[in-house]
Protein backbone atom coordinates (compact mmCIF):
# COMPACT_ATOMS: atom_id res chain seq x y z
CA UNK A 1 0.00 0.00 0.00
CA UNK A 2 1.37 3.07 -0.91
CA UNK A 3 0.57 6.90 -0.17
CA UNK A 4 -1.00 9.21 -2.68
CA UNK A 5 0.66 12.33 -3.75
CA UNK A 6 -0.25 15.49 -5.31
CA UNK A 7 2.71 17.78 -6.77
CA UNK A 8 3.27 21.65 -7.83
CA UNK A 9 6.10 24.40 -7.89
CA UNK A 10 8.82 25.24 -5.69
CA UNK A 11 10.39 27.76 -4.08
CA UNK A 12 13.29 28.69 -1.60
CA UNK A 13 12.50 29.49 2.41
CA UNK A 14 14.53 30.66 4.94
CA UNK A 15 14.52 29.26 8.64
CA UNK A 16 15.75 30.54 11.86
CA UNK A 17 18.68 28.74 13.90
CA UNK A 18 19.30 29.48 17.91
CA UNK A 19 22.62 29.83 18.82
CA UNK A 20 23.81 28.44 22.59
CA UNK A 21 25.32 30.58 25.33
CA UNK A 22 28.65 28.67 26.57
CA UNK A 23 29.86 28.80 30.30
CA UNK A 24 32.89 29.76 31.34
CA UNK A 25 34.96 27.93 34.30
CA UNK A 26 33.86 30.35 36.70
CA UNK A 27 30.40 29.65 37.14
CA UNK A 28 30.86 25.72 37.11
CA UNK A 29 33.38 26.72 40.27
CA UNK A 30 30.35 28.71 41.37
CA UNK A 31 28.21 25.80 41.28
CA UNK A 32 30.48 22.65 42.49
CA UNK A 33 30.84 25.18 46.10
CA UNK A 34 27.79 25.89 46.51
CA UNK A 35 26.64 22.17 45.73
CA UNK A 36 29.34 21.27 48.77
CA UNK A 37 28.19 24.03 51.07
CA UNK A 38 24.56 22.64 50.60
CA UNK A 39 25.17 19.21 51.22
CA UNK A 40 27.59 20.26 54.62
CA UNK A 41 24.91 22.18 55.72
CA UNK A 42 21.68 19.51 55.14
CA UNK A 43 23.84 17.03 57.07
CA UNK A 44 24.55 19.21 60.16
CA UNK A 45 21.02 20.13 60.22
CA UNK A 46 21.37 24.17 58.99
CA UNK A 47 17.84 25.57 58.70
CA UNK A 48 17.15 25.91 54.72
CA UNK A 49 17.70 29.82 54.37
CA UNK A 50 21.14 29.54 56.52
CA UNK A 51 22.46 27.02 53.81
CA UNK A 52 21.36 29.21 50.64
CA UNK A 53 23.27 31.94 52.90
CA UNK A 54 26.23 29.82 53.17
CA UNK A 55 26.12 28.44 49.50
CA UNK A 56 25.70 31.72 47.90
CA UNK A 57 28.52 33.31 50.06
CA UNK A 58 30.76 30.87 49.33
CA UNK A 59 30.01 30.67 45.46
CA UNK A 60 30.81 34.56 45.68
CA UNK A 61 34.05 34.42 47.37
CA UNK A 62 35.32 31.67 45.11
CA UNK A 63 34.10 33.83 42.10
CA UNK A 64 35.73 36.96 43.45
CA UNK A 65 38.94 34.73 44.10
CA UNK A 66 38.73 33.45 40.70
CA UNK A 67 38.65 36.93 39.19
CA UNK A 68 41.37 38.49 40.82
CA UNK A 69 43.75 35.67 40.20
CA UNK A 70 42.80 35.96 36.71
CA UNK A 71 43.83 39.65 36.69
CA UNK A 72 46.80 39.52 38.48
CA UNK A 73 48.34 36.61 35.95
CA UNK A 74 46.75 38.82 33.15
CA UNK A 75 44.66 35.91 32.36
CA UNK A 76 41.29 37.52 31.73
CA UNK A 77 39.46 36.14 28.06
CA UNK A 78 36.10 37.63 28.35
CA UNK A 79 35.56 41.23 29.81
CA UNK A 80 32.75 41.74 32.30
CA UNK A 81 29.23 43.90 31.56
CA UNK A 82 30.31 47.45 31.71
CA UNK A 83 26.41 48.66 31.83
CA UNK A 84 23.07 47.97 32.95
CA UNK A 85 22.28 46.88 29.38
CA UNK A 86 24.68 44.83 29.01
CA UNK A 87 23.34 40.97 27.74
CA UNK A 88 23.85 38.22 30.39
CA UNK A 89 22.12 34.89 29.81
CA UNK A 90 18.94 33.71 31.20
CA UNK A 91 18.40 30.72 32.11
CA UNK A 92 15.77 28.06 30.94
CA UNK A 93 13.67 26.52 33.36
CA UNK A 94 12.22 22.99 31.94
CA UNK A 95 8.69 22.61 31.74
CA UNK A 96 7.20 19.34 32.00
CA UNK A 97 4.37 18.11 29.99
CA UNK A 98 0.83 18.85 31.67
CA UNK A 99 -2.78 17.89 30.24
CA UNK A 100 -4.48 18.89 27.34
CA UNK A 101 -7.45 21.34 28.26
CA UNK A 102 -9.19 22.67 25.29
CA UNK A 103 -12.66 24.63 25.82
CA UNK A 104 -15.90 24.00 23.36
CA UNK A 105 -17.98 27.32 23.94
CA UNK A 106 -21.44 27.26 24.97
CA UNK A 107 -24.33 27.23 22.26
CA UNK A 108 -25.39 30.29 20.37
CA UNK A 109 -27.98 31.99 22.40
CA UNK A 110 -30.53 34.49 21.76
CA UNK A 111 -30.25 37.98 23.73
CA UNK A 112 -33.71 38.43 25.60
CA UNK A 113 -35.19 41.40 26.91
CA UNK A 114 -34.21 41.85 30.78
CA UNK A 115 -34.91 44.93 33.46
CA UNK A 116 -33.11 48.25 33.42
CA UNK A 117 -30.02 47.67 35.23
CA UNK A 118 -30.62 43.92 34.92
CA UNK A 119 -27.85 41.27 33.30
CA UNK A 120 -28.73 40.86 29.99
CA UNK A 121 -30.47 37.22 29.17
CA UNK A 122 -30.25 34.18 26.80
CA UNK A 123 -33.29 32.36 25.65
CA UNK A 124 -32.87 29.00 23.23
CA UNK A 125 -31.82 29.77 19.60
CA UNK A 126 -34.98 27.80 18.11
CA UNK A 127 -36.89 24.65 18.18
CA UNK A 128 -34.84 22.41 16.17
CA UNK A 129 -30.83 23.82 17.21
CA UNK A 130 -28.45 21.06 18.22
CA UNK A 131 -24.96 21.73 19.13
CA UNK A 132 -22.49 18.57 19.29
CA UNK A 133 -19.15 18.33 20.21
CA UNK A 134 -16.80 15.39 18.59
CA UNK A 135 -13.55 14.86 20.67
CA UNK A 136 -10.27 12.78 19.38
CA UNK A 137 -7.27 11.60 21.07
CA UNK A 138 -4.19 10.18 19.61
CA UNK A 139 -2.43 7.00 21.46
CA UNK A 140 0.82 6.68 22.72
CA UNK A 141 3.24 4.17 20.75
CA UNK A 142 1.87 1.40 22.76
CA UNK A 143 -1.46 1.78 21.63
CA UNK A 144 -2.61 2.97 24.59
CA UNK A 145 -5.05 6.27 25.48
CA UNK A 146 -4.48 8.01 28.92
CA UNK A 147 -7.64 9.05 30.74
CA UNK A 148 -9.36 11.82 28.27
CA UNK A 149 -13.25 12.92 28.54
CA UNK A 150 -15.43 15.81 27.40
CA UNK A 151 -16.38 17.62 31.63
CA UNK A 152 -18.33 20.39 31.85
CA UNK A 153 -16.22 23.29 32.80
CA UNK A 154 -17.68 23.44 36.26
CA UNK A 155 -18.03 19.97 36.56
CA UNK A 156 -16.46 16.76 37.43
CA UNK A 157 -18.73 13.92 36.29
CA UNK A 158 -17.93 13.00 32.15
CA UNK A 159 -20.16 14.17 29.88
CA UNK A 160 -17.77 11.22 27.59
CA UNK A 161 -15.12 9.31 28.14
CA UNK A 162 -12.87 9.40 24.91
CA UNK A 163 -11.36 5.51 24.83
CA UNK A 164 -9.76 3.56 22.04
CA UNK A 165 -12.03 1.19 20.09
CA UNK A 166 -8.90 -0.38 17.88
CA UNK A 167 -6.63 -2.69 18.86
CA UNK A 168 -2.90 -2.14 17.55
CA UNK A 169 -3.75 -5.02 15.25
CA UNK A 170 -6.43 -3.23 13.34
CA UNK A 171 -3.85 -1.22 11.60
CA UNK A 172 -3.00 -1.80 8.46
CA UNK A 173 -0.61 -4.40 8.81
CA UNK A 174 0.64 -4.11 5.23
CA UNK A 175 1.72 -1.12 5.52
CA UNK A 176 5.31 0.06 3.95
CA UNK A 177 8.22 0.22 6.84
CA UNK A 178 8.27 4.02 5.59
CA UNK A 179 5.16 5.20 6.79
CA UNK A 180 6.80 5.14 10.38
CA UNK A 181 8.46 7.98 9.40
CA UNK A 182 5.12 9.80 10.60
CA UNK A 183 5.37 8.82 14.33
CA UNK A 184 2.21 6.88 13.73
CA UNK A 185 2.49 3.49 13.16
CA UNK A 186 1.55 1.28 15.92
CA UNK A 187 -0.64 4.23 16.93
CA UNK A 188 -4.85 4.34 17.39
CA UNK A 189 -7.13 7.17 18.79
CA UNK A 190 -9.53 7.36 21.62
CA UNK A 191 -12.62 9.10 19.77
CA UNK A 192 -16.12 10.70 21.14
CA UNK A 193 -18.66 11.85 18.28
CA UNK A 194 -21.51 13.49 18.43
CA UNK A 195 -21.79 14.59 22.25
CA UNK A 196 -24.79 16.67 23.02
CA UNK A 197 -24.19 19.76 24.97
CA UNK A 198 -26.12 22.55 25.92
CA UNK A 199 -23.22 24.87 28.18
CA UNK A 200 -19.16 25.16 27.92
CA UNK A 201 -17.55 21.81 28.09
CA UNK A 202 -13.97 21.04 28.55
CA UNK A 203 -12.05 18.24 26.60
CA UNK A 204 -9.04 17.02 29.17
CA UNK A 205 -6.87 14.45 28.33
CA UNK A 206 -3.56 13.29 30.55
CA UNK A 207 0.00 13.81 29.06
CA UNK A 208 1.47 10.55 27.84
CA UNK A 209 5.00 9.35 28.66
CA UNK A 210 6.34 12.87 29.76
CA UNK A 211 4.85 14.14 26.47
CA UNK A 212 1.42 16.38 25.60
CA UNK A 213 -0.64 14.65 23.64
CA UNK A 214 -1.94 15.02 20.71
CA UNK A 215 -5.85 15.68 21.07
CA UNK A 216 -8.71 18.36 19.61
CA UNK A 217 -12.24 18.56 19.62
CA UNK A 218 -14.83 20.50 17.57
CA UNK A 219 -18.14 22.11 18.35
CA UNK A 220 -20.77 22.15 15.50
CA UNK A 221 -23.98 24.39 16.06
CA UNK A 222 -27.06 23.95 13.07
CA UNK A 223 -30.57 25.15 13.42
CA UNK A 224 -32.73 25.02 10.62
CA UNK A 225 -35.40 27.30 11.69
CA UNK A 226 -35.53 30.55 14.40
CA UNK A 227 -33.45 33.83 14.03
CA UNK A 228 -30.35 31.94 14.38
CA UNK A 229 -30.71 29.85 11.36
CA UNK A 230 -27.79 28.40 9.75
CA UNK A 231 -24.44 26.47 10.70
CA UNK A 232 -21.74 27.34 13.44
CA UNK A 233 -18.52 25.41 14.23
CA UNK A 234 -15.11 26.02 15.96
CA UNK A 235 -12.27 24.47 17.25
CA UNK A 236 -11.97 24.03 20.70
CA UNK A 237 -9.56 26.46 22.14
CA UNK A 238 -6.96 25.90 24.22
CA UNK A 239 -7.58 28.66 27.21
CA UNK A 240 -4.81 31.80 26.68
CA UNK A 241 -3.66 34.96 28.27
CA UNK A 242 -3.73 37.11 25.13
CA UNK A 243 -6.71 36.81 22.86
CA UNK A 244 -7.21 38.43 19.21
CA UNK A 245 -10.89 38.40 18.16
CA UNK A 246 -12.34 40.30 14.79
CA UNK A 247 -15.30 40.35 12.50
CA UNK A 248 -17.60 41.39 14.88
CA UNK A 249 -20.07 43.60 14.01
CA UNK A 250 -23.04 45.71 16.21
CA UNK A 251 -25.27 48.03 13.71
CA UNK A 252 -28.71 47.80 14.06
CA UNK A 253 -29.61 44.00 13.34
CA UNK A 254 -26.68 42.84 13.59
CA UNK A 255 -25.63 40.84 17.64
CA UNK A 256 -22.55 40.26 18.96
CA UNK A 257 -21.63 38.20 22.25
CA UNK A 258 -18.24 37.89 23.46
CA UNK A 259 -18.07 34.79 25.85
CA UNK A 260 -15.49 33.90 27.98
CA UNK A 261 -14.72 30.63 29.71
CA UNK A 262 -12.05 30.33 32.38
CA UNK A 263 -11.46 26.28 32.80
CA UNK A 264 -8.67 27.04 35.76
CA UNK A 265 -8.63 26.87 39.03
CA UNK A 266 -7.39 30.49 38.99
CA UNK A 267 -9.53 33.45 39.47
CA UNK A 268 -9.27 35.47 35.92
CA UNK A 269 -8.77 39.46 35.92
CA UNK A 270 -9.87 40.35 32.27
CA UNK A 271 -9.40 43.51 30.26
CA UNK A 272 -10.98 44.35 27.12
CA UNK A 273 -9.30 47.01 24.41
CA UNK A 274 -12.23 47.32 21.53
CA UNK A 275 -11.33 49.15 18.48
CA UNK A 276 -13.63 50.24 15.39
CA UNK A 277 -13.20 51.38 11.62
CA UNK A 278 -12.62 54.75 13.51
CA UNK A 279 -9.84 53.99 15.93
CA UNK A 280 -9.56 52.75 19.32
CA UNK A 281 -13.23 52.70 21.26
CA UNK A 282 -13.05 53.75 24.81
CA UNK A 283 -15.77 52.28 27.30
CA UNK A 284 -16.24 51.90 30.68
CA UNK A 285 -16.27 48.35 32.53
CA UNK A 286 -13.39 46.74 30.26
CA UNK A 287 -10.87 46.64 32.40
CA UNK A 288 -10.24 44.11 35.64
CA UNK A 289 -13.34 41.92 35.21
CA UNK A 290 -13.21 39.06 36.85
CA UNK A 291 -14.16 35.74 35.68
CA UNK A 292 -14.13 33.14 38.50
CA UNK A 293 -12.83 29.86 38.16
CA UNK A 294 -14.92 27.45 36.20
CA UNK A 295 -17.44 30.95 35.30
CA UNK A 296 -18.49 31.62 31.55
CA UNK A 297 -19.24 35.43 31.19
CA UNK A 298 -21.11 36.83 28.87
CA UNK A 299 -20.60 40.80 27.49
CA UNK A 300 -23.07 42.23 24.61
CA UNK A 301 -20.67 44.35 23.03
CA UNK A 302 -23.06 46.79 21.69
CA UNK A 303 -23.25 47.97 25.01
CA UNK A 304 -19.64 48.91 24.87
CA UNK A 305 -19.37 49.58 21.11
CA UNK A 306 -22.64 50.67 19.57
CA UNK A 307 -23.31 51.08 15.87
CA UNK A 308 -20.05 49.98 14.25
CA UNK A 309 -19.69 47.81 11.11
CA UNK A 310 -16.56 46.53 11.96
CA UNK A 311 -15.48 45.96 16.05
CA UNK A 312 -11.99 44.46 16.95
CA UNK A 313 -11.35 43.26 20.65
CA UNK A 314 -8.29 41.97 21.88
CA UNK A 315 -8.79 40.07 25.90
CA UNK A 316 -6.28 39.76 28.03
CA UNK A 317 -6.52 38.36 31.39
CA UNK A 318 -4.06 38.09 34.71
CA UNK A 319 -3.85 34.94 36.48
CA UNK A 320 -6.25 32.26 35.27
CA UNK A 321 -5.99 31.66 31.46
CA UNK A 322 -9.63 32.35 29.25
CA UNK A 323 -11.11 31.57 26.81
CA UNK A 324 -13.13 33.82 24.04
CA UNK A 325 -15.77 33.27 21.68
CA UNK A 326 -17.98 36.16 20.02
CA UNK A 327 -21.55 34.79 18.77
CA UNK A 328 -22.02 36.76 15.78
CA UNK A 329 -25.53 36.39 14.21
CA UNK A 330 -27.56 38.98 11.75
CA UNK A 331 -31.34 39.59 11.31
CA UNK A 332 -32.29 41.45 8.64
CA UNK A 333 -36.26 42.39 9.19
CA UNK A 334 -37.83 39.19 9.70
CA UNK A 335 -35.12 37.01 7.63
CA UNK A 336 -32.39 35.63 9.37
CA UNK A 337 -29.06 36.84 7.62
CA UNK A 338 -26.35 34.20 9.89
CA UNK A 339 -24.78 33.37 12.22
CA UNK A 340 -21.38 32.12 13.41
CA UNK A 341 -18.58 31.99 16.47
CA UNK A 342 -15.57 34.10 15.90
CA UNK A 343 -12.37 32.21 17.08
CA UNK A 344 -9.55 33.91 18.12
CA UNK A 345 -7.21 35.03 15.14
CA UNK A 346 -3.37 34.26 14.99
CA UNK A 347 -1.39 36.91 17.36
CA UNK A 348 -0.30 40.65 15.83
CA UNK A 349 2.64 40.51 13.70
CA UNK A 350 3.90 41.55 9.99
CA UNK A 351 2.61 38.79 8.38
CA UNK A 352 -1.13 36.86 8.73
CA UNK A 353 -2.45 34.18 6.34
CA UNK A 354 -6.19 33.64 6.30
CA UNK A 355 -7.01 30.08 4.94
CA UNK A 356 -10.49 28.81 4.35
CA UNK A 357 -11.78 32.08 2.67
CA UNK A 358 -15.00 30.99 0.33
CA UNK A 359 -16.65 33.33 -2.29
CA UNK A 360 -19.36 32.62 -4.26
CA UNK A 361 -20.47 33.20 -8.10
CA UNK A 362 -20.67 36.02 -9.17
CA UNK A 363 -23.92 36.56 -10.45
CA UNK A 364 -25.76 35.29 -7.04
CA UNK A 365 -23.37 37.05 -4.83
CA UNK A 366 -24.45 40.22 -6.85
CA UNK A 367 -28.43 39.34 -6.47
CA UNK A 368 -27.97 38.97 -2.23
CA UNK A 369 -26.19 41.94 -2.53
CA UNK A 370 -28.40 44.28 -4.40
CA UNK A 371 -31.21 43.41 -2.23
CA UNK A 372 -32.29 46.14 0.06
CA UNK A 373 -30.12 45.64 3.90
CA UNK A 374 -28.00 42.80 2.23
CA UNK A 375 -25.11 45.30 1.61
CA UNK A 376 -22.88 43.32 4.20
CA UNK A 377 -23.58 40.20 3.33
CA UNK A 378 -20.32 39.51 1.10
CA UNK A 379 -17.27 38.57 1.68
CA UNK A 380 -14.45 40.81 3.14
CA UNK A 381 -10.82 41.22 4.29
CA UNK A 382 -10.70 42.71 7.80
CA UNK A 383 -7.13 43.71 8.82
CA UNK A 384 -6.97 45.43 12.52
CA UNK A 385 -3.59 48.14 13.31
CA UNK A 386 -3.40 47.97 17.04
CA UNK A 387 -0.34 50.41 17.37
CA UNK A 388 0.35 54.23 16.64
CA UNK A 389 1.90 53.59 13.34
CA UNK A 390 -0.39 53.43 10.03
CA UNK A 391 0.15 50.13 7.89
CA UNK A 392 0.80 49.65 3.93
CA UNK A 393 -0.66 46.15 3.31
CA UNK A 394 0.65 44.06 0.51
CA UNK A 395 -2.61 41.89 -0.09
CA UNK A 396 -1.92 38.33 -1.55
CA UNK A 397 -4.74 36.19 -2.77
CA UNK A 398 -3.85 32.35 -3.66
CA UNK A 399 -6.13 30.19 -5.52
CA UNK A 400 -5.36 26.28 -7.08
CA UNK A 401 -3.54 27.81 -9.81
CA UNK A 402 -2.11 30.87 -8.38
CA UNK A 403 -2.32 34.32 -7.59
CA UNK A 404 -5.59 36.08 -8.23
CA UNK A 405 -5.19 39.92 -8.89
CA UNK A 406 -7.02 42.33 -6.56
CA UNK A 407 -9.02 44.70 -8.64
CA UNK A 408 -7.24 48.11 -8.02
CA UNK A 409 -4.31 45.87 -6.44
CA UNK A 410 -3.67 44.32 -3.46
CA UNK A 411 -1.31 47.36 -2.07
CA UNK A 412 -3.71 49.29 0.75
CA UNK A 413 -2.92 52.00 3.74
CA UNK A 414 -4.61 50.93 6.98
CA UNK A 415 -4.87 53.69 9.24
CA UNK A 416 -3.05 52.88 12.94
CA UNK A 417 -6.02 52.14 15.77
CA UNK A 418 -8.92 51.15 13.77
CA UNK A 419 -9.95 47.88 11.36
CA UNK A 420 -9.87 48.27 7.64
CA UNK A 421 -12.07 46.25 5.62
CA UNK A 422 -11.18 44.74 2.58
CA UNK A 423 -14.03 43.84 -0.26
CA UNK A 424 -13.37 40.16 -1.55
CA UNK A 425 -16.68 39.54 -3.35
CA UNK A 426 -15.23 40.89 -7.24
CA UNK A 427 -13.16 37.19 -6.86
CA UNK A 428 -14.11 34.61 -9.06
CA UNK A 429 -16.03 31.57 -7.07
CA UNK A 430 -13.43 29.31 -5.69
CA UNK A 431 -11.69 28.97 -2.31
CA UNK A 432 -8.54 31.04 -1.24
CA UNK A 433 -6.50 31.86 0.72
CA UNK A 434 -4.87 35.50 1.35
CA UNK A 435 -1.66 36.50 2.70
CA UNK A 436 -0.89 40.19 4.06
CA UNK A 437 1.97 41.31 4.46
CA UNK A 438 2.46 44.86 6.50
CA UNK A 439 5.55 47.07 7.62
CA UNK A 440 3.48 46.71 11.24
CA UNK A 441 2.38 44.43 12.90
CA UNK A 442 -1.47 43.89 12.40
CA UNK A 443 -4.19 41.43 12.86
CA UNK A 444 -6.22 39.69 9.87
CA UNK A 445 -9.81 37.71 9.27
CA UNK A 446 -11.94 37.41 6.92
CA UNK A 447 -15.61 37.69 6.68
CA UNK A 448 -17.64 35.10 4.38
CA UNK A 449 -21.20 34.86 3.31
CA UNK A 450 -23.27 31.87 1.50
CA UNK A 451 -26.66 31.81 0.41
CA UNK A 452 -29.19 32.31 -2.01
CA UNK A 453 -31.18 35.58 -3.60
CA UNK A 454 -35.06 36.53 -3.25
CA UNK A 455 -34.74 36.64 0.56
CA UNK A 456 -33.99 33.48 1.64
CA UNK A 457 -31.83 33.44 4.77
CA UNK A 458 -28.13 34.15 3.95
CA UNK A 459 -25.35 32.43 6.46
CA UNK A 460 -21.79 34.24 7.47
CA UNK A 461 -18.77 32.70 8.34
CA UNK A 462 -15.30 34.23 10.36
CA UNK A 463 -12.24 32.67 9.01
CA UNK A 464 -9.14 33.69 11.36
CA UNK A 465 -5.76 33.76 10.70
CA UNK A 466 -3.67 30.81 11.24
CA UNK A 467 -0.89 29.59 12.43
CA UNK A 468 1.92 27.81 10.51
CA UNK A 469 1.51 24.25 10.47
CA UNK A 470 4.13 22.07 12.17
CA UNK A 471 3.61 18.13 12.81
CA UNK A 472 1.09 16.53 15.25
CA UNK A 473 -2.01 18.42 14.45
CA UNK A 474 -5.34 16.87 15.22
CA UNK A 475 -8.66 18.09 13.62
CA UNK A 476 -11.91 16.69 14.89
CA UNK A 477 -13.97 16.74 12.00
CA UNK A 478 -17.24 18.39 12.84
CA UNK A 479 -19.74 16.11 12.50
CA UNK A 480 -23.33 15.97 10.27
CA UNK A 481 -21.94 18.49 7.65
CA UNK A 482 -20.06 18.26 4.66
CA UNK A 483 -15.70 18.95 5.69
CA UNK A 484 -12.82 19.79 3.46
CA UNK A 485 -9.42 21.20 4.35
CA UNK A 486 -8.34 24.27 2.45
CA UNK A 487 -4.11 24.72 2.48
CA UNK A 488 -2.10 27.14 1.34
CA UNK A 489 1.39 28.28 0.21
CA UNK A 490 2.13 31.60 0.21
CA UNK A 491 5.38 31.05 -0.96
CA UNK A 492 7.93 27.93 -1.20
CA UNK A 493 6.66 24.46 -1.48
CA UNK A 494 5.11 22.71 1.40
CA UNK A 495 4.44 19.35 2.02
CA UNK A 496 1.56 18.47 3.68
CA UNK A 497 0.62 14.36 5.35
CA UNK A 498 -2.98 13.94 5.81
CA UNK A 499 -3.72 10.69 7.89
CA UNK A 500 -7.35 9.81 8.82
CA UNK A 501 -9.01 8.78 11.65
CA UNK A 502 -11.95 6.27 11.27
CA UNK A 503 -15.03 5.83 13.63
CA UNK A 504 -13.12 2.59 15.15
CA UNK A 505 -10.53 4.35 16.61
CA UNK A 506 -7.90 2.81 13.71
CA UNK A 507 -5.82 5.03 11.34
CA UNK A 508 -6.07 5.04 7.82
CA UNK A 509 -3.89 5.18 4.96
CA UNK A 510 -2.21 8.93 4.63
CA UNK A 511 -2.41 11.07 2.19
CA UNK A 512 0.38 13.27 1.27
CA UNK A 513 -0.23 17.08 -0.52
CA UNK A 514 2.37 18.34 -2.10
CA UNK A 515 1.31 22.22 -2.64
CA UNK A 516 3.20 24.58 -4.63
CA UNK A 517 4.20 28.33 -3.68
CA UNK A 518 1.99 31.10 -3.83
CA UNK A 519 -1.28 28.24 -4.20
CA UNK A 520 -4.27 26.90 -2.38
CA UNK A 521 -5.76 23.93 -2.82
CA UNK A 522 -8.69 22.12 -0.97
CA UNK A 523 -9.05 18.40 0.00
CA UNK A 524 -12.57 17.17 0.69
CA UNK A 525 -12.83 14.85 3.70
CA UNK A 526 -14.25 12.39 2.01
CA UNK A 527 -11.16 11.97 -0.37
CA UNK A 528 -9.24 10.47 2.66
CA UNK A 529 -11.26 7.46 3.18
CA UNK A 530 -14.26 5.95 4.45
CA UNK A 531 -15.76 8.47 6.66
CA UNK A 532 -13.34 10.06 8.80
CA UNK A 533 -13.59 11.54 11.49
CA UNK A 534 -10.62 13.51 12.80
CA UNK A 535 -7.03 13.83 10.58
CA UNK A 536 -3.76 13.99 11.85
CA UNK A 537 -1.88 16.96 9.97
CA UNK A 538 2.16 16.77 9.27
CA UNK A 539 3.51 19.68 7.44
CA UNK A 540 7.18 20.15 6.07
CA UNK A 541 9.42 22.22 3.52
CA UNK A 542 8.08 25.83 3.43
CA UNK A 543 5.03 27.56 5.53
CA UNK A 544 1.60 26.16 4.90
CA UNK A 545 -1.67 27.25 6.46
CA UNK A 546 -4.93 25.45 6.61
CA UNK A 547 -8.59 25.81 8.01
CA UNK A 548 -11.50 23.27 8.07
CA UNK A 549 -14.40 24.29 5.72
CA UNK A 550 -18.15 23.00 6.61
CA UNK A 551 -21.26 23.56 4.56
CA UNK A 552 -24.82 21.99 5.65
CA UNK A 553 -25.32 19.06 2.67
CA UNK A 554 -27.91 19.78 0.75
CA UNK A 555 -28.51 23.56 1.95
CA UNK A 556 -27.36 26.28 0.03
CA UNK A 557 -27.03 28.81 2.81
CA UNK A 558 -24.87 27.29 5.43
CA UNK A 559 -21.08 28.02 6.24
CA UNK A 560 -18.40 27.98 8.78
CA UNK A 561 -14.93 28.25 8.68
CA UNK A 562 -12.74 26.91 11.67
CA UNK A 563 -8.97 26.86 12.54
CA UNK A 564 -6.44 23.82 12.64
CA UNK A 565 -5.52 23.44 16.11
CA UNK A 566 -1.89 24.18 17.53
CA UNK A 567 0.06 20.81 17.07
CA UNK A 568 1.65 19.35 20.55
CA UNK A 569 4.97 20.43 19.60
CA UNK A 570 6.58 23.32 21.22
CA UNK A 571 8.64 24.61 23.26
CA UNK A 572 10.32 22.05 26.43
CA UNK A 573 11.73 24.91 28.51
CA UNK A 574 11.15 28.74 29.05
CA UNK A 575 13.57 31.37 29.66
CA UNK A 576 13.87 32.47 34.12
CA UNK A 577 14.56 36.44 34.48
CA UNK A 578 16.41 36.86 37.76
CA UNK A 579 15.55 39.79 39.21
CA UNK A 580 14.12 41.94 42.12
Amino acid sequence: MSRRRTTGRSAHGIRAADTPVRADTAVAAETAVAARAVARDRAAGVPRRTRLGTALGAATGVVLLAATAAIASGGVTAALPTSPGSDVGVPAAAVPAGDYTAVCPAPPRLLESAGEGADPEFGPASASAKTTVSGVVLSDLSATVTGSGLLPVAGEEPLALIREFAPASSLAADRPASSGEDGLTNRVAGVARGIAVDAPSVLRAQSQGGLTPVAAATATYTATDGDLRGLAATACQVPSSDLWLLGAATTVGQSSTLTLTNPTGTPAAVSLELYGPDGPIEAAGTRGGLVAPGETRRIVLAALAGNHEQVAVRVRSDGGRVSGVIQQSVLRGLTPGGVDLLSPSAPAGLTQVVPGVAVQDAATARRIREQEGYGSASPALQVLVPGSSDAVLDIRVFGPDGDVALPGGGVVTAAAGSVTSVPLDALPEGNYTVAVTSDVSVVAAARVTRGTDDGEPVDLAGAPAAVRLGSAHAMALAEGVDTSLVLGAPSGRGEVTLTPVLADGALGEPVVIGIAGGTSVTVPSSSLGRSPVAVVVDATGDPVYGAQMMTLPGDRSGISVAGVPAGATGPQSIPVELGY
